[in-house]
């Protein structure tokens, strides 16, 4: 029975409708991850500065191995300064809060050839297509065909 193909006939009316719906839902959740991601950013760099504070309160224990002094001219470094990178090994249990986390995306592209599925903007793209292409049709059903390739959005 593996090989048995499906044959139904959907509402063309309903697979539109459908569509519309998701459409809505990706939006929403690439909203609230826009939002989300920007609370982390503005997270993360409070983190970093709290980090900083806390291991330049500690510069009396900064031993020489963890100094490094590029050369004025140096590729890394404006000529006329010197470029100094302190490294610090600081215990996490002693910094204020923990390192807060990026939010997954919700839409990143994957897969290769026929397997593939774009990113937010192309998946939407896709699918406002594929809804365009539908109400332009004076059929009223969908055929499986048509469905099967639309249904990957679903």
């Amino acid at each position: 029975m593996a090989g048995k193909s499906i044959n139904v006939k959907v509402a063309r009316t309903k697979v539109i409708k459908a569509l519309e719906v998701k459409v809505e839902e990706m939006k929403n959740a690439q909203m609230n991850y826009e939002l989300v991601h920007a609370k982390y950013e503005t997270d993360i760099e409070q983190w970093r500065k709290e980090v900083a504070e806390l291991a330049l309160s500690h510069k009396d224990s900064i031993l020489g191995e963890n100094v490094t002094i590029n050369e004025a001219g140096s590729w890394r470094v404006p000529n006329g300064f010197i470029g100094v990178e302190l490294s610090f090994h600081i215990p996490i249990s002693v910094a204020n809060a923990p390192q807060p986390q990026a939010p997954a995306q919700p839409f990143q592209s994957n897969g290769y050839g026929r397997d593939y599925v774009g990113n937010y903007e192309q998946r939407i793209a896709e699918i406002q297509n594929a809804i365009r292409v539908l109400n332009m049709s004076d059929e009223e059903v969908v055929s499986t065909s048509t469905y099967q390739s639309v249904s990957r959005y679903l």
